[in-house]
């Protein structure tokens, strides 16, 4: 209220409006003593587009090394915005792959043969520590990792998928993984596992890379693999020469994509498919993109499902960049911008994990 007192005004507010324009002043101020990356994370939302470097796979395309590193990229620009995390401190690690923990964690498998394991990694990278390790169960080379509702874990090695419980104990189907040597339709399609996902109802969809006719996607019973009724389809590459390197499911349209890779130039490209949920069955194949001078040695796939927009990974050794598509009506992908979402870096070498985030 103003009141007019010995010619002036005076201004009379309530403790509580006093207390309230108080703490509107501290907010602003500290406003703008933040940079501004940090500040519009914090008030915008704005989210990162992860970026695991490491031990990928690519259909054997030539790849570079991995800088054995955890980055990440503005959603919007794909402008670098930081390193979370550094693994070259300790030989041997190489981050196989990278899915978010909650809301604030990611959990990483680490590729080394003197012991592969599972860290947990805050995604400011401020805490980094060992979160599972089995050498039974990650006795062979991390292709893939899966973190169910449950906080639950799927972990594909190239023979088999394990799974461990919440408390991190191993999950067995007898005294296999599992998911092993499935038969029917799926054939003994674990030899050479390289990536998997689950559909929203929990079915569990792996892809692998074997010679033809073991180069297929293959759909499991959410329970595991324990008879040969748990396989419940299979869906062979276009060609002989495609290895399937990543599977991805676009809950916008239903889809199911899948990426090949393969020393057949030809052979490198993305197909979509439509998947039933209820039976598993995979139908509709479609080219959704193959131009080798955009797509070569895809090595991992991810997508915004907030918008659809569909993040691809190169892992050729003369590529080492990440694309940006949209899947239009029929399927087919369509790319964003006229240059690589990310160019060619230290931090898109042999990527093997791509997850958004805040």
């Amino acid at each position: 209220m103003m009141e007019y007192r010995n010619g002036i005004f005076k201004n009379e507010l309530s403790p509580a409006i006093l207390a309230l324009l108080i703490a509107v002043s501290l907010i602003i101020g500290c406003a703008e003593s933040l940079p501004s990356k940090e500040f519009n994370s914090v008030v915008l939302g704005r989210k990162y587009l992860y970026v695991a470097s490491g031990a990928c796979y690519t259909g054997g395309v030539a790849v570079s090394t991995g800088s054995a590193t955890v980055a990440k990229f503005d959603l919007d620009s794909g402008a670098f915005s930081g390193v979370v995390a550094d693994y070259n401190t300790r030989p041997g690690d190489q981050p196989a792959a990278f899915r978010q923990f909650g809301a604030n964690y990611f959990l990483v498998s680490v590729e080394n043969t003197a012991g592969r394991r599972i860290d947990i990694l805050k995604n400011d990278g401020t805490e980094l520590t060992t979160y599972l390790t089995n050498t039974t169960a990650l006795n062979a080379i991390l292709r893939d990792l899966v973190v169910l509702a449950d906080s639950s874990l799927l972990v594909t090695k190239a023979s088999a998928i394990e799974k461990f419980s919440p408390s991190r104990a191993r999950v067995t189907q007898g005294a296999s993984a599992f998911v092993n040597a499935p038969a029917g339709s799926c054939a003994t399609s674990t030899t050479a596992m390289t990536s998997t996902i689950t559909l929203p109802n929990g079915k569990i969809v792996y892809a692998h890379a074997a010679a033809s006719p073991n180069n297929k996607v293959g759909v499991i019973s959410e329970t595991g693999y324990a008879a040969g009724a748990d396989c419940l389809a299979a869906q062979s590459a276009p060609v002989a020469t495609a290895l399937p390197t990543a599977v991805a499911y676009h809950q916008l349209s239903g889809k199911l994509l899948v990426a090949y890779g393969s020393t057949t130039s030809s052979s490198n490209a993305i197909y979509s498919y439509d998947v039933d949920l209820d039976s598993g069955v995979i139908s509709n194949e479609t080219e959704a993109w193959q131009d080798t001078a955009i797509v070569y040695g895809p090595s991992e796939m991810t997508i915004d499902q907030s918008t659809g927009d569909i993040f691809v990974a190169n892992g050729a050794s003369t590529y080492n960049n990440i694309e940006r598509f949209t899947l239009n009506s029929n399927g087919e992908l369509d790319k964003v911008g006229t240059v690589p979402f990310i160019n060619t870096n230290n931090y898109t070498r042999s990527v093997s994990g791509l997850e958004i985030a805040p």
